[in-house]
């Protein structure tokens, strides 16, 4: 059978692969700035490299933020040791994911039901600045894309965060979990508090 993505705003179950440590993950990619910099460039401080983030937050069965993975070295694997961050690229540079997640499932705690990922810009850019914005969510035994999405997309062109997907835990999946394509470029500027506003894509 063929396996269709999600579409955004839609809740599938999570097609991994429920062998071993039943790991995803979840990557992005984008391509390293070539452009010389200009004198007004260097002004506004929009003259480093473009420097992309990826993250998740961790909610539990009552909805509560628990836990925090991000590219920071002091953020990088979460309580249970089972959700790890591959470490922080500044600039993009090669082919495949620059950043990125993984989950392994099987090992997670009861405690953990829920997972958000995000995407920010960390440089003083937004995504229409950067070249080639793209992410996955993949199955870690087979390396299959369960989720792919365009993030230089024209909605999103003049904002710096990426709400991608959510996986939580669902009695009904076959696999235990469901995947949501979030796909939604948040005002930052609307945010206090991302743990509390994250929290409304876990069901």
């Amino acid at each position: 059978m063929t396996y269709t993505p999600p579409l955004k705003g839609e809740k599938v179950p999570l097609n991994h692969t429920l062998k071993a440590r039943e790991r995803i993950i979840v990557g992005l990619s984008w391509d390293a700035r070539e452009d010389k910099v200009s004198f007004l460039g260097k002004l506004t401080k929009t003259d480093s490299q473009h420097d992309l983030d990826i993250s998740c937050y961790i909610y539990n069965q009552h909805g509560e933020f628990i836990d925090y993975v991000g590219a920071e070295a002091q953020d990088s694997v979460d309580e249970s040791g089972k959700i790890y961050h591959s470490g922080d690229d500044m600039s993009g540079a090669g082919d495949g994911d620059d950043e990125s997640i993984s989950a392994e499932l099987a090992g997670l705690p009861i405690d953990v039901h829920g997972i958000v990922f995000l995407i920010d810009i960390r440089s003083n850019h937004v995504f229409a600045d950067v070249e080639a914005v793209a992410c996955r969510l993949a199955d870690g035994m087979t390396d299959d894309n369960l989720l792919e999405i365009n993030v230089s997309a024209e909605e999103g062109k003049d904002r710096n965060a990426f709400v991608m997907c959510s996986i939580f835990r669902d009695e009904d999946s076959p696999t235990g979990w469901k995947l949501y394509n979030i796909s939604e470029y948040p005002d930052i500027s609307t945010i206090e508090d991302w743990g509390s506003y994250l929290a409304q894509f876990v069901d």
